[in-house]
């Protein structure tokens, strides 16, 4: 990067960043938040409150506002933080992130230096690319935004509104295909003609596996045949083989990998629930 790529700046006063923390009520005690921020907001949304409390600590801060949904599901989560959020900018994230302000600057400052910009990607710290393609900024597109989860995804607001986009509710945890959320959303939008970069920055880390890191799992390997249909339509087939062909050694050995080419899911994984 540049000097400039690399010198950090705020978000401008027409674009605070709003940091959207799906959680569970089990866990808001643990919820990890960075020190006050100018110009970043809080917004923490809670489901399955149970009997469980708010702690003072996200109540006693002025920059955290916390709303408790009736909802379950990760991607309804995501959804009620677009229609909540009140910055320009929204951040996505989870309720077991160390969160990185800084990363979030930087990613604001490219929507402030492009008014067309409609999504941007940092990377968690422990997968920031050193060298390669990846390591320099480049454009999100159907075969490079798999890689995106939460918190690396910022998006324009007012852009996503405009382009009528939201989560589909059949994907993330706690739906009917636990994982792919992300995925769908920005190649919905990119369909809608939004137009996305990745940049690298660190934004934050996640301490434990992502549920996309599971390959053992039946109903995982499920969701990611179901993924790919939802993007790639009747594109799948060959999607799921080039798919296969990519993650090989994540899948498993050649009868797993024709199963999955063929949509279904490979023989001998452990079961799961997402939920």
């Amino acid at each position: 990067m540049t000097d400039k790529d690399s010198a950090p700046a705020g978000p401008t006063a027409d674009l605070p960043i709003t940091v959207a923390i799906s959680a569970l009520g089990s866990r808001l005690a643990g919820v990890p938040l960075p020190p006050p921020c100018p110009g970043l907001t809080y917004l923490v949304l809670v489901q399955k409150l149970g009997d469980a409390r708010v702690p003072a600590a996200l109540t006693a801060r002025d920059d955290v506002t916390v709303h408790v949904l009736g909802t379950i599901g990760l991607s309804r989560s995501r959804n009620a933080a677009l229609d909540l959020a009140p910055g320009a900018l929204v951040v996505f994230a989870d309720d077991d992130m160390t969160l990185e302000p800084e990363g979030f600057q930087h990613l604001a400052r490219a929507f402030a230096e492009d008014p067309g910009l409609g999504l941007a990607a940092g990377w968690r710290s422990d997968r920031l690319p050193g060298a390669g393609r990846r390591a320099r900024a480049h454009r999100l597109h159907h075969f490079n935004a798999g890689r995106v989860c939460a918190p690396e995804l910022m998006v324009r607001r007012s852009a996503i509104d405009a382009a009528g986009l939201r989560f589909d509710p059949a994907f993330g945890m706690g739906a009917d295909f636990g994982l792919g959320e992300e995925y769908v959303f920005i190649t919905d939008a990119l369909k809608a003609g939004l137009r996305g970069v990745s940049l690298p920055v660190p934004v934050g880390r996640h301490p434990s596996e992502s549920t996309g890191d599971n390959w053992q799992r039946a109903d995982l390997m499920q969701a990611r045949i179901a993924m790919l249909t939802r993007v790639f339509g009747r594109a799948a087939p060959l999607m799921r083989l080039l798919y296969a062909l990519r993650y090989r050694r994540r899948i498993g050995g050649a009868a797993r990998l024709l199963a999955f080419a063929r949509g279904h899911v490979p023989p001998g994984l452990e079961q799961g629930e997402t939920s």
